[in-house]
């Protein structure tokens, strides 16, 4: 009789245990389950993409973004960012990217868009000047890579597309497009006040050029050697 209730004991134990268990991965299974869904349908988040689908409707808002000064603080130069934002089947999706800058003297109050429209993603905008980013020497030009058309045809304006390389002077006047069909500025520097050397891809080959800045014409423009040739 003894020997039965010990083994009774165990059997119930053993239960309890399994009933347990059973429960803890139910729990576990339906957390598992509600951070899947959640992350599924969360709102993601991009940048530098711009959604031009024409069946697609689209939330689109704008604002300022911190602005930079330039030159002793008599040149502002303020961002313009777009905000999309759409839905799709299980989830919301926004992108952020610069559209516009706006620049600003403030010894005369003049005020100009880099562009009359919002047609662009900018991708980078560059400030030129002798020495590094704590450099106190003057900004001489500022150097822009554009995405202005959908090159892969996917409806959107991105990195993955071709570019164009572009420059202004510092309060965003005399804009002029350089290179066309770029796929990536690999790096510059200046080599004085008026002479950017530049390295750049287009077509899957890397090129190097010497830009004169006040005359805006390019020099020493040459394919770059390949590895082992």
């Amino acid at each position: 009789m003894e020997d039965n209730k010990f083994f009774k004991l165990i059997w119930r134990f053993n239960g309890l245990v399994i009933s347990v268990a059973g429960v803890l991965a139910l729990g576990l299974l339906v957390f598992a389950t509600y951070k899947l869904f959640q992350d599924v349908t969360r709102e993601r988040t991009t940048r530098n993409i711009v959604n031009i689908e024409n069946n697609t409707e689209i939330k689109e808002s704008w604002r300022l973004g911190q602005f930079s000064e330039l030159n002793d603080r008599k040149l502002l130069m303020i961002p313009l960012h777009s905000d999309q934002s759409f839905d799709r089947a299980y989830f919301s999706k926004s992108s952020n990217s610069t559209r516009n800058y706006l620049f600003i003297n403030t010894e005369t109050s003049e005020e100009r868009w880099l562009f009359n429209h919002t047609n662009y993603l900018i991708e980078r905008s560059d400030k030129l000047r002798l020495g590094d980013y704590n450099s106190n020497e003057p900004i001489v030009a500022i150097l822009y890579q554009l995405v202005m058309l959908d090159s892969d045809q996917d409806n959107r304006l991105s990195p993955d597309d071709l570019t164009t390389i572009a420059i202004t002077k510092p309060d965003g006047s005399d804009y002029q497009e350089l290179i066309k069909e770029v796929e990536l500025i690999v790096d510059h520097t200046l080599l004085n006040k008026n002479e950017l050397f530049l390295i750049y891809q287009k077509g899957g080959v890397s090129y190097s050029a010497v830009l004169n800045i006040d005359s805006r014409v390019l020099t020493n423009s040459h394919q770059l050697p390949k590895v082992g040739l």
